[in-house]
C-alpha cells in the first residue's frame, strides 16, 4: 500500500516514471548549517521533499544553501556576527520553512496548490521576522553574540509603569 501511495504521489507531483524503485533517500550536509536535509525531511516529510526536488539531493542542498544565505544578509543588517554558531531554534525552523519555499517556488507548485501557498506563507512569516531583526526592532529570542552576554530587549523600547491601587473599601 505504501508503495502504490508514493507511485501515486510521484505522477501527482509530475516526477518521472522510476520504474517500481521508492524515491532516494536525501543525504544531510554538515553540522554547521542553519538546517540540514534530515531536518527538512522530519519538518515536511521525505515524500515531499524528494518530490519537490524532483529527486536530486543537490537542488534541495541549494534551496537550503540559498535560505541560509538570505537569513545570513538580514542577520548581518541586524548587527549579528554569520554565521551563527549553534543558531536557535527560530532561526533553524525558518531556514526550513524558506528552504521548502524555494524548492515549491524552483518546482512551480503554486497554482492551485493549497500546500504550496502554505509553505510559501510560513516563508514569508519568516522573511517578516527576519526584516524586523534586520531594522534592530526584534531580537532573536535565546541568542546572545557574546558567551556570558545576556539577551537584551532593543533600544526605543516602551517603559509602562502602574501608580499603587487606591484603597476604596469603606467608601
Amino acid at each position: 500500500m505504501k508503495r502504490f501511495m508514493v507511485v501515486i504521489l510521484a505522477v501527482f507531483l509530475g516526477l518521472p516514471a522510476f520504474a517500481g524503485s521508492i524515491p532516494v533517500k536525501l543525504h544531510t550536509e554538515d553540522s554547521m548549517s542553519y538546517c540540514t536535509l534530515a531536518d527538512l525531511s522530519a519538518a515536511y516529510g521525505e515524500d515531499y521533499i524528494n518530490g519537490w526536488s524532483r529527486l536530486n539531493p543537490e537542488t534541495a542542498e541549494r534551496a537550503i544553501r540559498n535560505a541560509q544565505a538570505e537569513i545570513d544578509g538580514y542577520l548581518l543588517s541586524g548587527g549579528y556576527a554569520v554565521p551563527l554558531a549553534g543558531p536557535p531554534e527560530t532561526i533553524q525552523k525558518y531556514c526550513i520553512d524558506m528552504a521548502a519555499a524555494n524548492l515549491v517556488i524552483s518546482r512551480g507548485l503554486l497554482q492551485n496548490d493549497a500546500g504550496g501557498n502554505a509553505v510559501i506563507e510560513q516563508a514569508k512569516v519568516a522573511r517578516r521576522f527576519l526584516e524586523k531583526v534586520a531594522e534592530g526592532k526584534f531580537r532573536i529570542p535565546g541568542f546572545v553574540d557574546e558567551p556570558g552576554e545576556t539577551a537584551q530587549p532593543p533600544s526605543g523600547g516602551v517603559r509602562v509603569s502602574a501608580r499603587s491601587r487606591l484603597d476604596w473599601r469603606g467608601y
